[in-house]
């Protein structure tokens, strides 16, 4: 039955790309059957990976294609079942989603080749977390990459979206590279089965050399680095994503960089293991610094897509805290606090995958309506969007940890673990934990102000722009595939025992470990709360009792002043009649960040008067600043510059002469026979 959903789901993907190019007068109608096949296929795979959830099942797929030089071998266990099961619930409110906003394109551009992409990426990335294979691992990774650059592109004629796409193409090849190098190393050391099977790779990190050992783990992390966006990998990442069209913006940073999440636990906690303490402080260090970073950046923005890319690498710095910390307590054998970090770990990376595609799409919603992803020219949006404005609320709420929605309880579960650490042996990993909690912390507030901005500037005040003043609302169908997500968000946030059982599963399977029922008891309303060592937590009571504390203000303030009035006064400024200039921009509002972290940002300011009367009346001031892009300026500059002075130099080597191209291969075929004689 299993295999027949899989395979039932990868048909279903294929006959949706297939469908989006057939119809070549009537797109729209082919378009609609491409998303409707990529929802079906995506309730199938849901289907199956909670089957196999909630089975603890492990299933293996092996096709065999006839002369086939490469086995299709595929594997669902409880690590790949829950991955799938976020691929797919994104994939399936996705497809529902692009059902209207595609509308954008319509008579605009071909839009048969973006649900043709559209449902190769999907697929691509349940055959990634499926692969039990090396070489079927590298193709349908490289598939992935390359069907992503093309949705990246799509919009091709902007310079800025082919450099992105350009950017992003090789920076996944180079991950890519390193990540078959890694496999190739192991390869050498899988016994005398010399193939390339995951089953041949489990465990295989006892019987390396451990020189050999952390040369894969640094491939690996940088690697499988690049594709999540940790700092300072992440180049590409905010580039890419608000160049591709919002609803691959949702898929992309949703969970396509999480795929890069699996990599990571696969290698680590199953095919190196054991692994030494440090490993896990470097994963430890790039989580924390990906996360302060990232949000960093994030607050400078002003295009709101960039801005969520940039919360995207923040977030998958969270997610990485909680697996260095998971490898460091597993490395000291603390087995239950390794499977609490993971829990926390991938509860949050489910959690980002919801409310980060919920953002995602609001930031589509105002696009399709006002046309700018500059949040500048956006204001008085509540008004007008009556439905985004809420639903985007949700998803701040949600991704700055506010209670009692889904980011508060990941981060808690992460803070809780950080707490931890004071049971690790060694004092400098105590100490390390102390400073990640601290950075962690820090991150939360500056989380809260990033989308306090996004929020007010973009939804409160008045209207900046024209095409902001005749907004109107998006079509209902992206409007329900919101209000899911927003749903989603208020659901994992009050019933976290329900996801957290789901993700025991997978730490049983990985960690041998199995700690529900240690961590979950019933409270006095007899649902589940939760508690670790430091503290208890009940998601249901909490808001009951806010509940409870918010009548009983109202009705102590109402019993004081029984005749409320409601005055509506016109806003008072000095005699001059309201305008949008009046009010804070992006800009002012990121100021004072700017200047207290003036050493990271190293702002630059250009400040211009133009006088009615010289010297004496000015009649409009305008003032430009931007920061300084350090890693590209101090990093990726040098190196690019580099790269390309050494291709000039060695570009005589291209003759055009195919005599010489012959004695190349003749030469290099000759040296390689002489290396394997002597």
């Amino acid at each position: 039955m299993a295999e027949h959903l899989f395979v039932i789901s990868i048909i279903l993907y294929a006959i949706g790309a297939l469908f989006a190019l057939c119809f070549f007068k009537w797109q729209a109608v082919g378009n609609y059957i491409s998303l409707i096949c990529a929802a079906i296929a995506s309730c199938f795979s849901i289907v199956l990976s909670i089957s196999v959830l909630t089975n603890g099942l492990i299933i293996h797929f092996d096709f065999l294609i006839y002369h086939a030089i490469i086995r299709y071998n595929f594997l669902l266990d409880p690590l790949s079942s829950f991955f799938m099961l976020v691929i797919s619930v994104i994939g399936f409110v996705a497809s529902i989603y692009s059902m209207g906003y595609t509308k954008l394109y319509v008579n605009k551009r071909d839009t048969r080749f973006l649900g043709f992409a559209y449902n190769l990426l999907l697929v691509s990335m349940l055959l990634v977390v499926t692969a039990n294979n090396a070489l079927v691992f590298m193709i349908v990774w490289e598939l992935m990459t390359l069907v992503s650059f093309f949705l990246v592109i799509f919009e091709h004629e902007n310079p800025t979206n082919r450099k992105a796409g350009y950017v992003y193409l090789v920076m996944s090849h180079i991950g890519a590279g390193l990540i078959a190098v890694a496999f190739f190393i192991m390869f050498a050391y899988a016994g005398e089965a010399f193939t390339f099977s995951f089953d041949d790779f489990r465990h295989i990190g006892a019987h390396m050399p451990p020189i050999y050992k952390n040369i894969v783990f640094f491939l690996i992390i940088i690697g499988f680095g690049i594709k999540a966006g940790i700092f300072p990998l992440h180049l590409w990442l905010p580039m890419a994503h608000p160049a591709a069209p919002s609803n691959v913006s949702m898929v992309m940073s949703g969970v396509m960089i999480k795929t890069a999440i699996y990599g990571f636990i696969r290698f680590y906690f199953e095919f190196l293991t054991p692994c030494p303490p440090w490993w896990g402080f470097i994963v430890l260090v790039a989580g924390a610094s990906s996360a302060i970073l990232g949000i960093l950046y994030a607050l400078m923005e002003r295009d709101i897509k960039t801005l969520l890319a940039y919360s995207s690498v923040e977030n998958i710095g969270i997610i990485l805290i909680g697996i260095g910390l998971s490898m460091i307590f597993k490395s000291y054998n603390l087995m239950t606090l390794s499977s609490l970090a993971m829990m926390a770990g991938l509860y949050h990376l489910i959690n980002h995958a919801v409310f980060k595609c919920l953002l995602f799409g609001c930031a589509g919603n105002i696009y399709y309506s006002t046309h700018t992803k500059n949040i500048e020219e956006l204001g008085g949006l509540i008004k007008r969007l009556r439905v985004t404005a809420p639903l985007f609320l949700v998803g701040a709420l949600s991704i700055s940890a506010i209670p009692p929605l889904n980011g508060f309880m990941s981060e808690w579960l992460i803070f809780q673990s950080l707490l931890n650490g004071f049971y690790i042996p060694s004092v400098f990993f105590k100490v390390m934990t102390v400073i990640c909690g601290a950075i962690v912390a820090l991150t939360g507030a500056l989380v809260a102000m990033c989308f306090v901005k996004a929020f007010g500037v973009s939804f409160l005040a008045l209207p900046r722009s024209e095409h902001t003043r005749k907004a109107k609302e998006v079509p209902l169908v992206m409007l329900v595939s919101m209000g899911i997500l927003a749903s989603m968000c208020v659901f994992m946030g009050l019933f976290p025992a329900t996801i957290m059982a789901t993700i025991n599963q997978v730490n049983t399977h990985l960690l041998g470990t199995n700690i529900i029922n240690i961590i979950t008891s019933y409270d006095w309303l007899q649902t589940k709360s939760i508690h670790t060592n430091f503290t208890d937590l009940s998601p249901k009571s909490a808001p009951i009792f806010g509940l409870i504390l918010l009548v009983i203000t109202f009705g102590f303030l109402t019993m004081l002043r029984p005749g409320f009035t409601k005055r509506i006064y016109e806003t008072w400024t000095c005699g001059i009649t309201p305008e949008p200039r009046f009010g804070y921009t992006a800009t002012a509002f990121t100021k004072p960040f700017k200047v207290i972290f003036g050493n990271l940002y190293r702002p630059r300011f250009e400040i211009s008067t133009t006088y009615s009367v010289p010297k004496y009346f000015a009649k409009s001031i305008t003032y430009l600043g931007e920061i300084t892009p350090i890693f590209e300026k101090y990093f990726y500059n040098p190196v690019s510059s580099y790269v390309l002075n050494i291709s000039n130099k060695i570009r005589w080597v291209h003759t055009g002469s195919i005599h010489v191209y012959l004695a190349y291969i003749f030469v290099t075929l000759l040296i390689a026979i002489l290396s394997v004689i002597y």
